[in-house]
């Protein structure tokens, strides 16, 4: 059994990094998205080219951070012995939070982060050339859209999952 302080840093982590991780994706959806379009098109190239893949890096980082705190503090918790999870209502509600949480880690994966490094891409190349920006920098802004606000329903369904695990 692991002192208790280890459980708390444990949670500590898994909480801040998971906040981290929602809180990316809201500044994201609602935040960078909306005002990116309203800069003129040499801001907006430079801001893209600049700003979002150390956006990525971070909320990349906050999901790598929860998982890893996560597990850990489920390990902890359980003393290795996920069994004592089954059939509970507490069990239920981290299995769900977990599930959505990977799914949310999934269409980051699959679609956001990608988007994102083609956004990126695209605005350091019309920079370099001084060229205004590619047609398929919608097509793209878009994509990433869609996957930050299914990535934030998702991640919001984990923390209802989360909160109810804490009061089951």
């Amino acid at each position: 059994m692991l002192p208790q302080i280890a459980v708390e840093i444990f949670a500590f982590g898994h909480i801040l990094s998971a906040m981290a991780w929602l809180g990316g994706g809201i500044l994201t959806m609602f935040i960078l998205g909306p005002n990116v379009r309203k800069l003129s098109p040499n801001a907006a190239l430079e801001f893209n080219s600049k700003v979002v893949p150390k956006v990525a890096r971070f909320i990349g980082g906050a999901i790598g951070a929860t998982f890893i705190f996560g597990l850990l503090l489920l390990y902890s918790l359980y003393s290795g012995d996920f069994s004592a999870l089954s059939g509970t209502s507490t069990g239920m509600y981290i299995e769900a939070g977990v599930v959505c949480g990977l799914l949310a880690a999934v269409v980051g994966g699959a679609m956001t982060f990608p988007a994102f490094a083609k956004i990126a891409r695209l605005s350091g190349e019309a920079l370099e050339k001084a060229q205004p920006p590619s047609p398929d920098m919608a097509k793209y802004a878009g994509r990433a859209r869609i996957g930050a606000l299914v990535g934030t329903i998702l991640l919001l369904a984990a923390l209802a999952m989360m909160v109810a695990a804490g009061f089951g």
